[in-house]
Parts: structure tokens; sequence; C-alpha cells
């Protein structure tokens, strides 16, 4: 038997080797980047319904508080619309009592 020494075939082992570590790498890369992928977007997922929830709530008191306020509204605009109606019933009785207190100081 003949034993051939050659360096090319310690060598295409070695280079085979190194090329198995660095793909190994890469995909260990990938993975890692994956995971922080997901954790990244699920935090920022949970972060976004807590905003949402917020607006919701927000928009909830704003309701109320319009809704509040439109009933003073429209009590305010009740009284509005009475008062012309008083008015012109006050000025018209204080207009009969000149218009008689007039009458009577005319007469004598």
């Amino acid at each position: 038997m003949a034993e051939i020494h050659s360096e090319i075939r310690p060598r295409l082992h070695k280079r085979k080797l190194m090329l198995g570590v660095l793909m190994l790498g890469m995909s260990m890369l990938c993975v890692v980047m994956t995971i922080l992928f997901l954790y990244v977007s699920s935090t920022a997922n949970r972060r976004v319904e807590e905003i949402r929830r917020e607006s919701r709530e927000s928009a909830a008191r704003r309701e109320l508080k319009v809704d509040q306020l439109s009933k003073q509204v429209t009590v305010l605009q009740h009284k509005l619309d009475a008062l012309p109606d008083q008015t012109a019933d006050q000025t018209a009785d204080k207009v009969k009592r000149v218009v008689i207190q007039d009458e009577s100081t005319v007469k004598p």
C-alpha cells in the first residue's frame, strides 16, 4: 500500500469545516434576530393595544362630557326661549300700568 502525502485533502476538509462553521454561525444569527423581532413585535403590539384602550377610554369620557354639556345647553336654550316671552309680558304689564296712570292723571 502506498501512502499519498498530499496537502490538498486536509485543506479541503479544513475549508469545508470553516464554511460549515460560518454557515452555522449565520444560521444562529438569523435565529437570534428572528427571536428579537418577535419579542419587539409582541411588545409593540401590546403597547399599541394599550394606546387603543386608553384612546377608547378617553373617547368615552369625552362623550359623557359632551352629553352633559348638550343637556345643559338644552336647558339653557329653553330658558332663553322663555325669556323673550317673559320680557314681553313684563313690558306689556308696565305699559298697561303707565297707560292706566296716564289716563287717571289726564281725566281730572
